[in-house]
């Protein structure tokens, strides 16, 4: 017994010695990361830890994409720069084709997000943070034990975020962690239409004396196909361990995304092309999904310095595929 303990230990030093992201903005997998942004002119500080152990590798440690796909979600809640705006906020903190009119709820705090392949759950903490109704955030069971719920349990207690971010564990293809995740979702949906103002008449203008709903997806202008669709799904940098022609996580994914996908369902995908096989992913995506920005977004274009090097990383801004045309148009640039 004791022998067997000492070469689980040695084990495990090695591999965390071993175990280290090929990033740009974070290289050291043993460390907190701490992620800064502004919110109505408010500063505001997510810091998550990280481990480089074997048995959470890799959802143990922060991969660039997550900390692209937090800025995005910044991105697209804060106003427009002004003309009086400095030449490098404009060029940082905007992207014009992502604030693109239709992509996004109009009322951020009533959008329910759902995080797959969360890691050490920096993005859809940001997307609690910058106010939605419900983020769950979802990963393998020993990824959520050992990392994404203590990095949710300090920031919950440092924001006040309360019930409304959720850790919890999904294996992609699993129905059973589907439905779990789906109860929350509808849960929330029915406490908030229940909490909802009551219908009231309208007083002046064209629609008068005619009954104006007033619930949360009317002023969000959303309203999805079951109480379980979420609003927003985030997927980061999930295209990993993939040779042609071999058995992939892409079928369960694909399979668990589809179980989600409402009509008015966002998706952001940020991917990594590390090998050619990675299309794949993104393939058939795209057999049920349609791309709303094109071209899709670059690193570049969220982080310039990412300009330094090679790294085929893109985010795609996806929605459910129309299926009386077979096909949508997406919005150019």
């Amino acid at each position: 017994m004791t022998n067997s303990k000492k070469n689980v230990k040695k084990t495990s030093e090695k591999d965390s010695s071993t175990n280290k992201p090929r990033n740009h903005v974070v290289q050291d997998a043993t460390s907190p990361f701490t992620f800064n942004f502004k919110q109505f002119g408010s500063q505001k500080s997510v810091t998550v830890n990280q481990t480089a152990d074997e048995d959470t590798w890799p959802g143990g440690a922060l991969w660039d994409i997550g900390v692209l796909l937090a800025r995005v979600l910044v991105m697209v809640n804060t106003p427009p720069p002004s003309s009086s705006s400095s030449a490098k906020d404009k060029k940082e903190l905007f992207v014009p084709r992502l604030r693109s009119p239709g992509i996004w709820p109009k009322i951020w705090k009533d959008c329910s997000v759902l995080e797959l392949g969360c890691g050490v759950g920096l993005t859809g903490l940001v997307a609690a943070i910058l106010g939605a109704r419900l983020t769950l955030l979802t990963d393998l069971y020993v990824v959520v034990d050992k990392v994404a719920k203590p990095n949710v349990e300090i920031n919950k207690s440092n924001f006040g975020l309360g019930q409304r971010v959720l850790a919890l564990p999904l294996s992609w293809g699993n129905k059973e962690d589907e439905d779990a995740c789906k109860a929350i979702l509808a849960s929330i949906d029915k406490k908030s239409s229940s909490s909802s103002p009551p219908r009231r008449k309208v007083k002046k203008g064209k629609g008068k004396g005619k009954i104006q709903s007033s619930t949360a997806t009317d002023i969000c202008g959303l309203q999805n196909e079951s109480n379980s669709d979420p609003s927003i799904i985030l997927i980061g940098d999930v295209a990993y361990q993939h040779k042609p022609g071999a058995a992939s996580h892409f079928d369960a994914l694909c399979s668990t995304v589809l179980a989600f996908l409402g009509k008015n369902t966002i998706v952001v995908f940020g991917t990594r092309m590390r090998m050619p096989a990675s299309a794949d992913l993104l393939d058939k995506f795209l057999e049920h999904m349609e791309e709303i920005t094109i071209p899709p977004i670059r690193a570049e274009e969220i982080d310039p310095t990412f300009n330094k090097f090679k790294h085929q990383i893109t985010i795609h801004i996806l929605r459910k595929r129309n299926k009386e045309n077979g096909s949508g148009s997406g919005q150019a640039s």
